[in-house]
């Protein structure tokens, strides 16, 4: 009960009261003239809400992060008696406000169009579309509102792939322990030809040699390129809801970048993602980034263990790692010295830490690390908000209807 309704309820006691007192005939007709007022205001919200049509049309069901789709509302109803406004309360991808209402105002039997602007600021899998209708009589005494017919559409929004620039590696020149990534597989013979000057004397075959009455050297399949592991930190992050989305778009879009740019440049990758799901992911050419952009859109920021033991143990696992891509919110000394560890080992390493306020001893971490001959990168998770943000309008207000023939 709203306070106009409230008011209208105490005038009609009032004069009802007078009524009865004096036996004067115009309180009586002034109490009824209110009560009908009420009674058919009453009539017009539930005719109106019980009889409108909203539908949304332009919802696609896959969008990239940072996208706005223009949608068209189209609302209808039947009500013969003159109605308020209709409240539409739409399902939104979002953080902390997930919900957008608009306010729209249509006469029986006219359907009207309104376009409507719906951001997707952060990555996951949401429900979009009309969730709640609400109606009210012209005079606002009521309002009611129930929940929308139509079923909600599921809508995808994907991490983006930031721009970044790949890490060279090479098989033969990796660090010491480059014969186990050798340009050729000596494990995997492939074929046998004369000898050439600079052939080394344990690939001659000698038995063929002595019956053919020249050397004759054996020939290998050339091994796989060294692979580039991608190792994003998945464990929880304390913060304000809205705050920890925007990290966590950051994380996956830092490695997506990684992972596009060392597939581009054709070299294979791994990302193991270590949630409470653990999954790992592996690719050789661009064509499978899909894969990737997939498993960081659903991805839940839910490690049971912290990052450094996960680096850890990718490390007891790296036989033919040629590089390693670090990419976490939080840098700790024992984070940059198994970074150090695996650049000395041989392995490239490139450390991107997702911050906006560096600590002066973080820094002097990195700088250390770079002179190990790792490449660090520092990224501020907030700089592409805003960039996605210049020049948006607010998306709960609808533009100028247009009617729909």
């Amino acid at each position: 009960m709203n306070a106009r309704l409230t008011g209208m309820l105490a005038a009609m006691i009032a004069l009802l009261g007078a009524g009865l007192a004096t036996g004067t005939r115009v309180y009586y007709a002034l109490f009824l003239l209110l009560l009908l007022l009420v009674l058919s205001s009453l009539a017009s919200a539930l005719w109106t809400l019980l009889t409108v049509r909203v539908s949304m049309k332009g919802v696609r069901s896959r969008v990239v992060r940072g996208d706005r789709l223009m949608t068209i509302l189209t609302v209808e109803h039947r009500s013969l008696l003159p109605a308020g406004g209709l409240r539409v309360t739409l399902n939104v991808p979002g953080g902390a406000n997930a919900r957008q209402e608009i306010s729209v105002e249509a006469p029986p039997f006219a359907r009207r169009s309104f376009r409507n602007v719906i951001r997707c600021p952060h990555r996951g899998n949401y429900e979009v579309g009309v969730s709640r209708l609400a109606a009210r009589d012209m005079f606002g005494l009521f309002e009611f509102s129930r929940k929308a017919p139509r079923r909600l559409m599921r809508v995808e929004v994907c991490p983006r792939a930031l721009s970044a620039r790949p890490m060279p590696l090479k098989a033969s020149d990796v660090g010491p322990e480059f014969r186990s990534r050798a340009t050729e597989d000596n494990a995997s013979p492939s074929d046998i030809r004369k000898w050439q000057d600079g052939d080394e004397l344990k690939k001659v075959h000698w038995k063929l040699s002595l019956r053919k009455r020249e050397l004759m050297v054996r020939t290998f399949e050339e091994s796989a390129r060294p692979d580039t592991l991608v190792i994003p930190d998945l464990s929880g992050i304390t913060a304000l809801r809205d705050q920890k989305l925007t990290l966590e778009d950051a994380i996956c879009e830092a490695a997506l970048g990684a992972v596009k740019a060392q597939l581009e440049a054709g070299f294979p990758v791994r990302m193991p993602l270590q949630s409470r799901r653990p999954q790992e992911l592996s690719g050789r050419t661009a064509a499978e980034l899909s894969g990737f952009a997939d498993a960081l859109m659903r991805v839940e920021f839910d490690s049971p263990y912290p990052y450094e033991q996960i680096l850890m143990l990718m490390f007891q696992r790296m036989q033919r790692t040629g590089g390693a891509v670090l990419v976490t919110s939080r840098l700790t000394t024992r984070t940059v010295d198994i970074a150090m560890r695996m650049q000395q080992r041989g392995i490239q390493v490139k450390l991107i830490w997702i911050t906006d306020a560096p600590r002066e001893e973080a820094l002097e971490m990195l700088e250390r690390l770079k002179m190990s001959g790792a490449i660090v990168e520092r990224m501020d998770p907030w700089a592409g908000e805003a960039a996605m943000a210049s020049g948006s309008r607010d998306a709960q207000a609808e533009e100028t209807p247009f009617d729909v023939e």
